[in-house]
């Protein structure tokens, strides 16, 4: 009798699932964005350089430009930065779903983990920009 006035609720962790989902959103915006803005890239370098600008960006031997040289390195970076936000929203996703399942709590950890990678990742490409930029021009 002295459990009478006890509720039972069943819902799971509430902050989790905010924490896990602002993380799928996000990651998700960010990696389209790193996807748009390398296609962008791509597109205007064609626009001004050309087909040969294209061709020079398969050859190994090529001497590259420093628009090249740009694409190349800040476009790799973006990308791959695009992938590890793109990774960090499935886990994201799956890890929401287990917290909604109550099967286990959420492994934040992970998601953290993957989403500062990407971010290292982006930061880079930011710093290899401006890097770049001194580096030709002074």
């Amino acid at each position: 009798m002295d459990k009478e006035w006890k509720m039972d609720f069943d819902i799971p962790d509430i902050g989790t699932l905010v924490t896990l989902l602002c993380t799928a959103i996000t990651s998700a915006i960010m990696g389209v964005g790193s996807v748009v803005y390398v296609v962008l890239m791509m597109t205007t370098a064609y626009e001004v350089k050309g087909k040969d600008f294209l061709i020079s960006l398969m050859n190994p031997e090529a001497n590259l430009t420093f628009e090249a040289d740009f694409v190349l390195v800040v476009g790799s970076l973006l990308v791959l930065s695009a992938v590890f936000f793109f990774i960090t929203m499935i886990l994201s996703i799956f890890e929401l779903n287990a917290v909604s399942l109550k099967e286990r709590g959420g492994r934040i950890k992970i998601v953290l983990v993957s989403f500062i990678i990407s971010l290292i990742c982006l930061v880079g490409a930011l710093l290899s920009t401006v890097l770049l930029r001194y580096y030709y021009y002074y």
